[in-house]
């Protein structure tokens, strides 16, 4: 079936979000807020805000209320891309050192449980030369130039997160246990974490939502911890980067969500984000 609604203008959309109940005040403001958002993004911020009607706002609800909860959600991704990056690049480190330990600076076919596997890492990594040659990266035309392998440490430097979660998976079970251990955790955990780490890095770098939405995570929490983190919230993601990040490094990123939770205070509901009651002092417990 084609889409055959057709397009508005700011005006018409503000006029439709009038409609619908939402409290707007000056027009013009709200043109420059939904040229800065877009209608469609801003939308996905409404509906925690709808009553039993669908896409009918509940009595009071300002348009205000709604830039709000996106600054909100905005800042939260701001500050989880920075702790998900320094978890990424630990990752990196850590299976670096084990596997190079293990087997020298270029990783074997040996290493991998399936040789299919070893085949898609080459492939994987082949295209992560290329990009970064297209980068202009000084030490990938080095490595191109003079060597005809790649020591482990460039393969990781260069590769996604998500490329790296996934060596991680097919890695033999001894070198995940090795892995973990740097963790202090059962290597079922970090198979798990780092792939949730990496969808919520891609959730902050593709500006998505977290505010009211079920993320469909399945995070891995043991089970003394379960009932108070979930699995499907970004609040379980807090728990992840509570084991896979350096004490200090977490530390900042928990001073962060206190900050905004002293900016926002009461105009934001933490709750959408699956956040308990006292859970800063439930981690200041924790460390």
């Amino acid at each position: 079936m084609s889409y055959n609604r057709k397009a508005t203008n700011y005006k018409e959309q503000i006029n439709i979000l009038k409609q619908r109940g939402l409290t707007i005040h000056d027009d013009h403001a709200a043109e420059s807020m939904l040229k800065a958002i877009g209608y469609f993004r801003f939308k996905g911020y409404c509906l925690t805000s709808y009553g039993p009607i669908k896409e009918a706002f509940r009595p009071g609800i300002t348009i205000d209320q709604i830039y709000q909860i996106y600054q909100f959600d905005s800042d939260i991704r701001a500050l989880t891309m920075k702790a998900c990056q320094r978890a990424e690049v630990r990752f990196k480190s850590i299976m670096g050192m084990e596997l190079a330990l293990k087997y020298g600076p270029v990783l074997p076919k040996m290493a991998f449980y399936e040789a299919n596997s070893f085949i898609e890492w080459k492939k994987r990594t082949k295209d992560a030369h290329d990009q970064g040659s297209a980068r202009s990266e000084m030490y990938v035309h080095n490595y191109r130039d003079n060597y005809h392998e790649w020591p482990i440490w460039v393969d990781l430097e260069l590769s996604t997160f998500g490329n790296v979660s996934k060596l991680y998976t097919w890695l033999k079970t001894p070198m995940k246990k090795t892995i973990a251990a740097d963790y202090g955790v059962n290597h079922k955990y970090i198979k798990n974490w780092a792939h949730i780490l990496t969808v919520a890095r891609n959730t902050c770098a593709h500006n998505s939502r977290f505010y009211g939405r079920l993320l469909s995570l399945g995070v891995l929490v043991p089970t003394k911890y379960q009932s108070f983190f979930g699995m499907n919230t970004y609040f379980s993601i807090t728990f992840v980067l509570f084991k896979m990040l350096e004490h200090k490094d977490f530390a900042s990123y928990l001073h962060g969500l206190h900050a905004i939770s002293k900016k926002y205070g009461n105009e934001v509901d933490w709750q959408q984000l699956g956040f308990q009651t006292q859970w800063y002092d439930y981690f200041l417990r924790m460390f």
